[in-house]
């Protein structure tokens, strides 16, 4: 993909699929383990935590004091802009 065709990967969040499929989140801001500011995520449903669900992701930076067990870690300061489907796999050569 060329440069000049990045941008028209980039949707509103308004679109971004809810049914557990990572996806790239555009997150202005976002400190920690991120390169310019897009990190995989996924978004979750737990009605016992949140009504309207939310955006979780395995990189950033940890709010101090939070504590959380599995892969996927929610963070206050995860506010998605934009997002994008993730490339495809590169396929091994036999």
């Amino acid at each position: 993909m060329s440069d000049d065709k990045a941008p028209d990967m980039w949707q509103p969040m308004s679109t971004a699929p809810k049914d557990d499929v990572p996806v790239l989140l555009y997150c202005p801001g976002l400190k920690g383990h991120v390169a310019r500011e897009i990190v995989v995520g996924v978004w979750r449903f737990d009605a016992n935590r949140r009504s309207f669900g939310y955006w979780v992701s395995d990189v950033g930076q940890l709010d101090p004091g939070f504590a959380e067990t599995g892969p996927w870690i929610e963070y206050r300061e995860l506010q998605p802009k934009m997002w994008a489907p993730l490339p495809a796999c590169p396929i091994a050569k036999a």
